[in-house]
């Protein structure tokens, strides 16, 4: 039986970055994906993907996103794939706002992150200013906005192919399309069973698996988790497609007055291809548990659709048409407070694991990957502290 220094189980945004880093330091590694990634049925998939810098869920996150942004750029250079393009985020914010990630002071925490590490950017304090630079916004009185000019749009399917690629040339082991069964602790190694009878030793075991993730780790943290499914939108483009130019339009993060049909933040890109193909943007959706073997990924039902439109789009994007263009169905793994967890497994020290990260963990995983790489194989951090994100830390968040 061939034994590893490490075993990496999901090849998706954490997943594919750890694998990458450990096969770059040498270690012997295989990486176990239950799909063929990149793949459309859990987290890392839609085309795009914000990036932000000054982070509003908090400030200890900009470390892992300054970090990623650096690690991106180097990736591009050795694979010549487009990763990252870099075009801003704007985030707007006013009266009744909804709460965005469980976080209150979001909006302030961007501008603090912003200042504290030197983050470039621009504040509009009054919805004139706003829309005279961005009039693809229905702004209102009393809104206000940042622009982080360091952040902008990843693209997620490139970026695990690209860090696939390179764990490959470096010596990583990758088995595609393959379940994992069991994971189990031994007296001299963690076993990794496949549901195909396989069966692998390695001294640690890093578990990414996304909305998965809950299946494999000891029972006591599976009521921290939650799983929901998220739709996202491409609407027609009806008028001005110039202003959704990625030189005229940046990312951009809204959370919009709450109100009796609005009770999520809007969310959306800059065009991405032709403006045929519509504009990305959607809201986060906050429903039921659902299995992600067993989700549904049909085409919304247009009175759902309409409905998004009527709430989250016609009053703040008056360009967007109703006609929806393309949907896209993937998986959010949420924790109280949209919180990080990156620990050990309480029933062994060797096995490891990374949260789905509650929606806003693609533009970290860079980091997160390279981190869990250095810890894994005893070497110090060089670049970010993952202590903000152990679970002694999270007790005040989490649920009891």
């Amino acid at each position: 039986m061939t034994r590893y220094d490490c075993i990496v189980v999901g090849l998706g945004a954490m997943g594919s970055a750890a694998a990458y880093q450990l096969a770059k330091s040498g270690a012997r590694v295989l990486g176990i994906d239950k799909f063929s990634p990149p793949h459309a049925f859990g987290s890392s998939h839609g085309d795009t993907r914000v990036t932000r810098a000054a982070i509003g869920e908090g400030v200890e996150y900009s470390q892992l996103a300054l970090r990623s942004h650096a690690l991106w750029r180097d990736i591009e250079a050795q694979t010549g794939a487009k990763l990252f393009q870099r075009n801003g985020c704007l985030t707007i914010s006013g009266t009744d706002a909804v709460v965005m990630h469980d976080v209150d002071d979001f909006f302030a925490n961007i501008g603090e992150a912003a200042r504290r590490y030197g983050i470039p950017h621009q504040t509009f304090d009054t919805p004139d200013a706003i829309r005279a630079r961005y009039p693809q916004f229905a702004v209102k009185a009393g809104d206000r906005a940042i622009l982080d000019e360091e952040a902008g749009t990843l693209f997620p399917e490139a970026c695990i192919a690209a860090q696939l690629e390179l764990a490959a040339r470096a010596g990583a082991t990758l088995r595609r399309d393959t379940a994992v069964a069991r994971i189990d602790p031994l007296a001299q190694a963690v076993e990794v069973v496949t549901a195909d009878g396989q069966r692998y030793l390695a001294d640690k075991v890093l578990i990414a698996a996304g909305p998965w993730l809950p299946r494999f780790i000891a029972d006591e943290l599976n009521r921290h988790f939650t799983v929901t499914r998220q739709v996202l939108h491409w609407f027609e483009i009806k008028t001005n497609p110039e202003r959704f130019a990625p030189a005229n339009c940046p990312v951009f993060i809204w959370p919009v007055p709450q109100s009796r049909e609005v009770h999520s933040s809007l969310y959306g890109f800059p065009l991405d291809g032709d403006p045929s193909l519509g504009v990305k943007v959607s809201h986060e959706e906050s429903g039921g548990v659902t299995d992600p073997d067993n989700v549904d990924r049909a085409r919304s039902p247009q009175a759902e659709i309409d409905r998004v439109y009527r709430a989250y789009i016609a009053p703040f994007l008056p360009d967007l048409g109703p006609r929806c263009l393309r949907t896209e169905t993937c998986l959010y793994t949420r924790v109280d407070r949209s919180r990080f967890i990156i620990d050990a497994d309480p029933r062994d020290p060797r096995i490891g694991f990374v949260s789905a990260c509650s929606g806003h963990g693609f533009k970290h995983s860079a980091a997160i990957g390279e981190a869990l790489a250095q810890q894994m194989t005893q070497r110090r951090a060089a670049y970010v502290d993952l202590e903000p994100f152990r679970l002694k830390r999270l007790a005040p968040y989490l649920r009891a």
